[in-house]
């Protein structure tokens, strides 16, 4: 019995530190897990922006004779290294890029008709026969004239007398329109409005 009695304290001793161990080791891995980290917010959808429209290329030209806004004219008693530079400039001005629109033969064939009217509404002299022609496989249209060429005439004859406009000629495939009289002819740009260059050439 005595035994019994002795044995009791020590169990109960036992228990008491078996239970204060029991939190203690829960606490310490609760501490030593680790801690979850916040989820990482949603990145923001790129943001799109709109290209600039390419730059228009720009036409390449050989020297002018008169500073371009000058139509001139040329005079036949201009230097030789001036009135080149005019045969070379025309020469240039009717030559196709690969960036120009291709032929539209139906256009070229509706305003023939039409500047061979407004040609002889508007010549101050004898209008020759057959007075408009289409050259430089259609790239050139050519007004024949009496008298009254001037560097207002080629696109005065297409806007106001035919009906049509510069850019319309060019996005038909013509660069150049052109009045020719007993003195001068002056050539109209398509591709470039304020382009106009007028030489003498008396018809022979």
């Amino acid at each position: 019995m005595s035994v019994v009695r002795r044995a009791l304290p020590l169990c109960i001793l036992f228990l008491g530190l078996a239970a204060c161990d029991e939190p203690a080791s829960t606490k310490g891995a609760s501490s030593a897990a680790p801690t979850a980290e916040p989820a990482p917010s949603a990145a923001p959808p790129p943001t799109t922006t709109t290209p600039p429209p390419p730059a228009k290329a720009k036409i390449e030209m050989p020297p002018r004779p008169v500073p371009l806004g000058s139509a001139g004219p040329i005079q036949p008693s201009a230097p030789p290294d001036q009135q080149m530079m005019a045969i070379q400039y025309t020469i240039a001005m009717v030559t196709p890029r690969g960036t120009d629109p291709i032929v539209d033969k139906d256009y070229v064939g509706r305003i023939v008709k039409k500047l061979e009217i407004a040609a002889r509404s508007a010549d101050k002299g004898k209008t020759p026969p057959n007075p408009v022609k289409p050259t430089k496989g259609n790239r050139k249209i050519e007004v024949d004239m009496g008298k009254g060429c001037n560097e207002r005439v080629p696109e005065n004859l297409l806007h106001q007398r035919a009906g049509s406009s510069l850019k319309e000629a060019y996005e038909a495939g013509v660069l150049v329109i052109s009045c020719h009289d007993d003195k001068w002819e002056c050539h109209q740009s398509t591709r470039i409005p304020e382009d106009v260059l007028c030489h003498a050439a008396p018809r022979r």
